[in-house]
C-alpha cells in the first residue's frame, strides 16, 4: 500500500517508511567511482574527481597520511599507518596521499560518488 505524497503515490516493497528528515535523502547507490593502486614510488598521489566522493575505501596502506578536503572546505590529515577502512561520513572533494615519514609504502583502494 502506498502513501499519497505530492499528488503521487509512493510505493515500497518492504513495509512502512517513516522519516522526519527534510531536504535530500541519500542512498548508497552512486553513479561514479574508480579504483587506485599506487606503488609508493612517487608521492603525493591525488584523487580529485569532478564528482563528490561519498565513500572512500582503503584496501592497502602503509604508514602514510590521507589529506582529506571536504566539499565544505575543511582539510585534515588522517594517518593510515597500515590501516584499512571504509569512510562514508564526509562529502569529499579531494584526497591526497602523502608520505611524510618517507616509508614509500603502497596505497590502494576505491571511491564511489555522485
Amino acid at each position: 500500500m502506498g502513501v499519497e505524497q505530492f499528488s503521487q503515490m509512493v510505493r515500497g516493497s518492504g513495509g512502512t517508511l517513516r522519516t522526519a528528515a527534510t531536504g535530500v535523502m541519500e542512498t548508497d547507490n552512486y553513479a561514479h567511482g574508480d579504483a587506485f593502486d599506487e606503488d609508493g614510488s612517487a608521492y603525493p598521489y591525488s584523487i580529485n574527481p569532478a564528482e563528490t566522493i561519498q565513500e572512500l575505501t582503503i584496501t592497502q596502506a602503509g604508514d602514510v597520511d590521507a589529506e582529506i578536503t571536504t566539499t565544505g572546505g575543511d582539510t585534515f590529515a588522517l594517518r593510515l599507518h597500515g590501516g584499512v577502512g571504509v569512510w562514508d561520513k564526509w562529502e569529499i572533494d579531494s584526497v591526497t596521499f602523502r608520505d611524510p615519514r618517507g616509508t614509500a609504502a603502497a596505497v590502494s583502494g576505491a571511491w564511489a560518488g555522485e
